[in-house]
């Protein structure tokens, strides 16, 4: 191989590291994040109390937080 063969050989798998990296990030944390942020000011919303609105937003983000796990998380 030559050189500049080894250096894009190692371009890919450092890209192909970022990309697992941000992926992981923003599946494990950042969707069920982002769902249990919209469950809270949803709650509020619809008044039923500041106490009941954390509460949904906690079991929306552990009940997000397993379904990916499950589902969307895959091994290599």
């Amino acid at each position: 191989m030559t050189d500049e063969a080894v250096e894009r050989a190692h371009d890919a798998e450092e890209h192909k590291k970022s990309y697992d990296a941000i992926m992981g990030a923003a599946t494990e944390i950042g969707v069920p994040f982002s769902l249990a942020l919209t469950m809270f000011f949803t709650g509020l919303a619809a008044r039923s109390g500041v106490l009941m609105a954390i509460l949904l937003g906690v079991v929306v983000y552990v009940f997000a937080h397993v379904i990916v796990k499950l589902f969307f998380s895959h091994p290599h």
